[in-house]
């Protein structure tokens, strides 16, 4: 009779999730520190010199509907989308001209709302479950740039780090988010079927954006979060203000 053998399984010591704070509400969009970072958001997007006016634009993760303002400016028609009711009750308030609509952009399909030039998602990746099903959803409504700005994890592989949130109005709806590397990101872009990925020549004059990158795996360090903007686009761009991240061999220019 053959005797089993035990097998010992060894893993390193694990992180546990811990017990998440509530956080907070809808004044989380007004802080001096989010402000001070739209500014400087906005400020940079403007600097780039794209193509933005009179289009139709999505704004996913909208929050309360302050970036979308920069658009709304240009002349542009802007439709918002946020996950949570109370967000897009508040922009309803603050907006009262701003069409909002409750989306979770990782399982609600966003082909509902119609096609858009420019699907706008600054500072809603990284706190999903599954950023790559939010890429998806994204690319499946825009005809022609996707601007993107994320919280990356410092590593030069495609990696995703989970990470606790609050549950404020500012944050992930179910506790946690992700932390993707700026190779996760790319390799998403391309997946989902852009042909030219692009990031910006200069960052935004923030210290999020000024990463010295160590391939340590961080994505904060000295008290700032690590941030990075990415560009996705149908075909490629002439735009000097842009580096050119990846193309597809079919791309053709603009």
């Amino acid at each position: 009779m053959n005797e089993r053998k035990a097998v010992r399984i060894s893993l390193p010591p694990l992180r546990m999730l811990k017990t998440i704070p509530p956080g907070g509400a809808e004044e989380t969009f007004d802080t001096p520190e989010a402000l001070e970072i739209n500014r400087a958001r906005m400020d940079h997007l403007e600097s780039i010199g794209l193509l933005l006016a009179g289009k139709r634009v999505l704004d996913a993760g909208t929050g309360v509907g302050h970036l979308a303002q920069f658009f709304v400016n240009k002349g542009c028609e802007v439709t918002c989308v946020d996950g949570r009711e109370e967000n897009i009750a508040t922009l309803s308030h603050r907006y009262p001209g701003l069409r909002g609509v409750v989306r979770n952009v990782e399982s609600d399909p966003l082909a509902t709302l119609g096609r858009f030039d420019i699907v706008f998602c600054y500072g809603l990746l990284y706190h999903l479950e599954n950023p790559i099903a939010a890429i998806r959803n994204m690319e499946a409504v825009c005809d022609e740039i996707l601007l993107l700005e994320t919280v990356v994890t410092d590593h030069h592989l495609p990696l995703l780090r989970l990470d606790e949130e609050t549950y404020a109005v500012s944050q992930a709806l179910r506790g946690f988010g992700s932390r993707p590397s700026p190779s996760y990101v790319v390799f998403s872009l391309t997946s989902a079927g852009f042909a030219a990925m692009y990031a910006p020549l200069r960052p935004p004059q923030h210290p999020d954006f000024e990463v010295e990158w160590r391939d340590d795996l961080s994505f904060s360090r000295d008290g700032h979060l690590l941030r990075s903007i990415f560009i996705a686009s149908r075909r490629e761009i002439d735009n000097p203000g842009l580096v050119l991240l990846h193309r597809s061999p079919n791309s053709e220019g603009i």
